[in-house]
């Protein structure tokens, strides 16, 4: 089994794939047109959604038909906003809607949040197995969506989702691969997660 990490242009990709050497997981770059070989992909992203969306539109039938395949997805910070119905960063804009809600300005004057943060976990998944609520992350963002329908959250200035579920399709809005042990045991699960997800599809 090897896992993809997308690589458009955008994301601290390097790190992901470290994280995921350290692992001992086969990992690679791929495009995002060539995703269609892969168990499992890992979305990076950091910056700005619009920058993001311009990227990825020429790919998004690409990562709908992933998606839709059943196969394990992860986006990771703008890569999990990406998810969503919208973003409202910079202007209002369209994203793949995969799950409900919007991506919002965080009401803290104090902008990006650089660093760590908590995360409260409100419904286990097997993304958060044997990670215990109150653990910290390491974020860099600006903009979260909405904390409904969130496995965990996070609290700055308002409480946004900091994981994100349904079916095959995870998100984190914090950078597991920065988050040290505990980022480290989340892309482990999402392996065991990519595992399941093989033997029951293919």
């Amino acid at each position: 089994m090897k896992i993809g990490i997308i690589n458009y242009g955008m994301g601290n990709i390097q790190s992901v794939y470290n994280a995921f050497k350290y692992l001992k997981v086969e990992v690679e770059f791929t495009r995002p047109e060539n995703i269609e070989k892969y168990k499992a992909v890992v979305l990076p992203g950091v910056g700005a959604f619009k920058d993001t969306l311009t990227l990825l539109n020429p790919y998004k039938k690409y990562i709908q038909e992933f998606i839709s395949g059943r196969r394990a997805f992860l986006g990771i910070c703008v890569g999990l906003q990406y998810l969503f119905e919208k973003s409202y960063e910079n202007g209002e804009w369209e994203g793949l809607g995969y799950f409900k809600g919007e991506v919002k300005k965080l009401p803290e004057k104090k902008l990006p949040q650089i660093g760590w943060n908590k995360i409260v976990i409100k419904e286990e998944t097997p993304l958060l197995k044997d990670i215990l609520s109150g653990s910290y992350v390491y974020y860099i963002n600006s903009y979260a969506a909405e904390k409904e329908n969130a496995f965990a959250t996070s609290f700055y200035g308002m409480e946004f989702a900091a994981v994100v579920g349904k079916e095959n399709v995870f998100g984190t809005q914090f950078h597991p691969e920065k988050s040290g042990e505990i980022g480290l045991k989340i892309l482990k699960n999402f392996v065991e997660v990519t595992k399941n997800v093989c033997n029951s599809k293919y």
